[in-house]
């Protein structure tokens, strides 16, 4: 009554919204604001994705202009030093005066260049004339050696050294424009010998193409390279490389910067640049030219967050043995302010309608627990009906799973119902019927398969969880919903407790039935000990028939002896006597077996026989303190054999498992299951007993054999004899944990167990 009264109203309308809102819960709220940032999220990652989209084309085209200007940078470079060679090889007793004016203009034109000039080559018997005229223009003039350690460049002043005596100097003579004053103490030194450029001037010399040096530092700590060329007798030079080495008269060098040769001055502050070899260029190059990192280094979140642009270029340049590496970290840059906000307030749409439904739905949910209160009240009156009555019922579905039972099904079952509920029914009701000497049907199932009412048959009862048996009557019900179909049954059964006066008269029948039972068992007990005896009997009087005669053939020789010992023909013949009335012993044990009856088979139900055997030997059991626990397996395939033979083969199992347990009373415990496994109907009869011998575990089933001290031996020889003869077996084992178990396998019936078996009784 609550909800009916807190119950709102649906409004239409904007006013329904508004009210929506108001109300809506924590979750509701939260679920919106989860659909907020997803739908922002997903706009951001596309507005992210265009914006990477254009970086990537900005990248490409910063790329594609670095290396046009490079290119064009290093085309005007080789022109320059062309322009060189040809002022040299035009005037070369005096090109001071034209060179001076083309650096000076050269340099002025191209801030990339930064010196550039014509040094001679000295042979070694030239040397003093030579470093005695340039002394008179440079003061203390002289050909000198540097000796290079880690650093890449001539700025230690410590480090310079008399060159000694070599075939050929190329000394610096020549730096047009003028070198820095911080820099003129390196004119002087033999280029041609130097350990940092002087591979690059001589292949220069020795291959008429223009060469590059390693990277060095210039006097401003700026990096720098140099491009080489060298300047010939003749022209063209000759064409081996040692005529070329002969005909050799100086070298241009052109040194630049070499950051304003790349343009880097002009690139984003992002931009990382390396001017490395090609992987086909020669080894002599250095791997890594040059390398500007980027003046504006990203944060550790933008390399977490962002990607990594990078592209390697190729350079279109024959005296350029390097390639353009490029490469550049995308950060929070890419995203604008305007756009970040833009994407948050796309979701914003998205979800406030995630929160009205939410709401909505609440609002449908709340309508419908109405409607339930109300089916609950119509079910609480059925409950109570069913609550009053004194027969019990118990419904339950297509699968036979228990849905409902009323307190009088709880109460004669000995169970809660709260524990019964969503259990299966044969785990609550153990259905069985006294001797019945037929299989029955399953009165659950026939009833869900035929869709009609089925009564339960007159000897019904049922085993409570205690043990105790409860004589009922009752019927089982289809249950249908309102389109026809099939729902489940109801099964309504009464204790007839109360009537049992009027059923005195069936019961001392019932009694009389069970009594002729019994002795009808130790008639057939009788009667395939006897069987069996016959199969054992010529082992035993096997042995008192062969002493009779090994003692008449030692008779007859020692009466065939000249003077025969009586006294020991005596005592031959008194032996023999004495294996004959051993010998008569053994058949007499016979006589007391003999029986005319024959086996009577038919189809059986194994669980039927198994709990007639249990009927009879209840009383032992209660006596001897044994719990005993019965597993039955449902649904058991029929057997084909004699009802009577079969419960006595359960009969002798489950007394010697009795006795057994003598040992350990009383805390015995005796499990008897049946089971279907490997096409084998299965019982097992078990025990905590102390088990058998492992020595004698073997000759179990052999005659006359037997662990008890006053036992025949035969009890187990007949059990296994009428379990073979209907094709089944018969085998024992110790339980790991301590006892006994004898398993009995028997085939299932089919037809051709039923023709095989047929045949056996005909013959």
């Amino acid at each position: 009554m609550s909800l009916l009264k807190n119950a709102p109203a649906v409004r239409p309308g904007l006013r329904a919204m508004l009210d929506t809102l108001r109300e809506a819960t924590a979750f509701e709220w939260v679920a919106a604001g989860l659909t907020w940032l997803a739908i922002g999220g997903l706009s951001m990652l596309l507005s992210l994705s265009i914006a990477i989209e254009h970086e990537e084309n900005r990248f490409n085209d910063d790329a594609l202009r670095l290396r046009q200007s490079l290119e064009q940078h290093l085309k005007t470079t080789e022109q320059v030093l062309l322009g060189l060679a040809d002022i040299v090889n035009g005037n070369r007793h005096s090109p001071e005066s034209r060179f001076t004016g083309y650096a000076s203009e050269t340099a002025k034109r191209y801030e990339f260049v930064y010196i550039m000039g014509y040094q001679p080559l000295v042979r070694d018997e030239e040397r003093p004339a030579f470093e005695a005229a340039q002394s008179a223009r440079i003061k203390g003039f002289s050909i000198r050696d540097y000796q290079h350690s880690n650093g890449k460049d001539w700025h230690s002043r410590l480090q310079w050294s008399h060159a000694p005596r070599r075939a050929r100097y190329l000394p610096w003579i020549s730096a047009e424009p003028s070198l820095p004053v911080s820099a003129t103490h390196v004119l002087g030194i033999d280029l041609l010998n130097d350990s940092l450029v002087g591979s690059s001037i001589q292949r220069a010399i020795a291959s008429t193409a223009t060469e590059i040096t390693p990277s060095f530092e210039l006097a401003d700590g700026t990096p720098g390279m140099a491009f080489v060329r060298a300047i010939y007798r003749t022209t063209p030079p000759g064409n081996s490389s040692l005529i070329r080495s002969e005909e050799a008269i100086g070298a241009l060098t052109l040194v630049v910067r070499t950051s304003k040769l790349l343009g880097a001055e002009a690139l984003p502050d992002d931009l990382d640049v390396t001017l490395e070899r090609n992987e086909g260029a020669a080894g002599h190059f250095q791997p890594i030219l040059l390398h500007l990192p980027p003046r504006a280094a990203p944060s550790p979140v933008e390399r977490l967050l962002f990607p990594q642009l990078s592209v390697t270029l190729p350079v279109a340049s024959a005296i350029f043995p390097y390639q353009l590496k490029l490469g550049t970290q995308l950060g929070f840059r890419i995203l604008p302010t305007p756009t970040l906000l833009l994407c948050l307030l796309l979701g914003a749409l998205p979800s406030m309608m995630v929160l009205l439904m939410l709401g909505m739905r609440r609002r449908a949910r709340l309508h419908h627990e109405h409607a339930s209160e109300r089916l609950h009240r119509e079910r609480e009156n059925a409950m109570v009906t069913l609550q009053a009555i004194s027969d019990a019922v118990i419904t339950f579905d297509t699968q036979r799973i228990v849905q409902y039972l009323n307190p009088t099904a709880a109460r004669l079952l000995s169970i809660k119902p709260e524990t019964a509920r969503g259990r299966p029914l044969q785990e609550l009701l153990q259905l069985r019927y006294e001797f019945a000497r037929q299989a029955m049907a399953d009165p659950f199932l026939e009833c869900l398969q035929r869709r009609t009412v089925v009564e339960l048959a007159e000897n019904s009862y049922l085993i409570r969880p205690s043990g105790d048996k409860l004589l009922i009557e009752g019927t089982v019900s289809p249950l249908f919903d309102r389109s026809g179909s099939l729902q489940g049954a109801v099964l309504t059964f009464r204790d007839t407790a109360p009537v049992r006066r009027r059923m005195l008269e069936a019961l001392e029948a019932s009694e009389d039935r069970l009594r002729l039972h019994e002795k009808e068992l130790a008639r057939v007990a009788r009667i395939n000990s006897m069987g069996e005896m016959t199969s054992g009997i010529a082992h035993e009087i096997n042995q008192p028939l062969s002493a009779i005669m090994s003692y008449c053939q030692a008779s007859l020789s020692l009466l065939e002896d000249d003077d025969p010992d009586l006294e020991m023909i005596r005592q031959a013949i008194q032996s023999a006597v004495s294996q004959a009335e051993r010998a008569g012993k053994i058949v007499l044990r016979l006589r007391d077996f003999v029986s005319k009856r024959n086996q009577d088979c038919a189809p059986v139900d194994v669980n039927h026989a198994v709990l007639n055997a249990l009927t009879l030997t209840e009383h032992e059991v209660l006596d001897s303190e044994i719990h005993l626990e019965y597993r039955p397996e449902p649904n058991l395939p029929l057997a084909y054999a004699d009802s009577i033979h079969l419960e006595q083969v359960v009969l002798n199992l489950i007394r010697n498992a009795i006795d057994a347990m003598q040992s350990v009373r009383p805390w015995g415990r005796l499990i008897v299951e049946t089971s279907y496994f490997a096409d084998r109907i299965r019982i097992s009869v078990s025990d905590n007993g102390p088990g058998i011998p492992d020595a004698t575990l073997e000759r179990i089933f052999e005659p006359f054999f037997s662990t008890k001290q006053k036992g025949m031996g035969l009890g187990l020889t007949i059990c296994q004899t009428i379990i073979e003869s209907i094709g089944g077996q018969l085998t024992a084992r110790n339980k790991t944990g301590g006892g006994a178990e004898f398993i009995v396998e028997l085939p299932p019936l089919d037809a051709r167990t039923f023709v095989q078996q047929a045949g056996v009784e005909s013959s």
